[in-house]
C-alpha cells in the first residue's frame, strides 16, 4: 500500500497539474487531475482483513477530446479502471477508480 503523496508524485510524471481534494478557489490549470479519497477495497481471510487498498476517484479534465492520459494512467496502476466521461464547459472530464 503506498501513501497519498507517492501517489501523488506519481501522478505528476503524466501531468504538471495534481490537485488533491482542491477547494473551491483554488484556480486550477490544464489539463490536471483532481482526486479524493473514496472507501478502501478490503480482502478478508481467516475472519480478519487480510489486505486494504485506499481507494481514491481520479478526474482527469482536459481539453483534447482524444488525449490519452486516462489510458496511460489506467495502463501504468495495477488496480485502475475507466468509469465514465463526460464534458462540461468544453472540458473533457474522465474519471478513473484507483485502488494504491
Amino acid at each position: 500500500m503506498g501513501t497519498r503523496d507517492s501517489l501523488h508524485s506519481e501522478l505528476l510524471m503524466f501531468i504538471p497539474n495534481a490537485y488533491f481534494q482542491p477547494p473551491s478557489n483554488v484556480k486550477m490549470k490544464y489539463p490536471c487531475i483532481v482526486y479524493n479519497k473514496i472507501p478502501a477495497f478490503k480482502t478478508f481471510g481467516n475472519n480478519a482483513i487480510y489486505s486494504r487498498l485506499q481507494g481514491y476517484s481520479l478526474t482527469v479534465i482536459e481539453k483534447d477530446p482524444d488525449s490519452d492520459i486516462a489510458d496511460r494512467l489506467e495502463d501504468h496502476f495495477d488496480y485502475c479502471s475507466i468509469a465514465q466521461h463526460y464534458v462540461v464547459d468544453n472540458l473533457y472530464h474522465t474519471i478513473l477508480n484507483l485502488y494504491y
